[in-house]
């Protein structure tokens, strides 16, 4: 390798490492599991799944970076960071759809609700009786209608 191809193989490695700490400063350490997993994993963390080269870890979560650094309000930056957070989990499993992403009140635009409702299955009849009512339609029919606007089109293409 010329000194050339060696300099930017290196300027690469501290690239990467640096993205690293980055993304674990903003959403914690990276799971063991995770961090000893790929290919190169034994470059960038040690056995314990920590990084072998940046000791030193400033976390600063995504809504206080948005706050002190962009000057989001409080309520914006919350908002925003409830739904970037769980997409950039380094878990692949843990992340959410994109139907769950659509469903998000900071895409979807409705209004973030603090807890979910409560379900009532009593319905009071006009002769002031009371029944078991039907529940409401469940999180994944509620979804499929949120959704079913949306046309994709095109054939996805897929990398070998």
């Amino acid at each position: 390798m010329n000194n050339w191809s060696h300099s930017w193989a290196e300027i690469f490695f501290l690239f990467m490492q640096d993205h690293l700490a980055l993304m674990m400063e903003l959403l914690g350490m990276v799971p063991r599991k995770i961090a000893l997993n790929g290919q190169y994993s034994r470059d960038y963390f040690n056995r314990y799944g920590e990084l072998r080269h940046i000791r030193k870890l400033r976390f600063w979560p995504l809504d206080k970076v948005l706050m002190g650094k962009y000057d989001f309000t409080e309520q914006d930056a919350k908002e925003m960071s409830e739904f970037l957070v769980p997409i950039l989990d380094f878990v692949p499993d843990k992340r959410p759809t994109a139907a769950q992403c659509l469903a998000h009140p900071w895409i979807s635009g409705r209004p973030r609700l603090l807890q979910p409702p409560a379900v009532n299955t009593q319905v009071m009849t006009s002769d002031g009786n009371v029944h078991e009512g039907a529940r409401d339609k469940d999180e994944t029919e509620e979804t499929a209608d949120r959704v079913s606007h949306i046309e994709i089109t095109g054939t996805p293409k897929v990398k070998k």
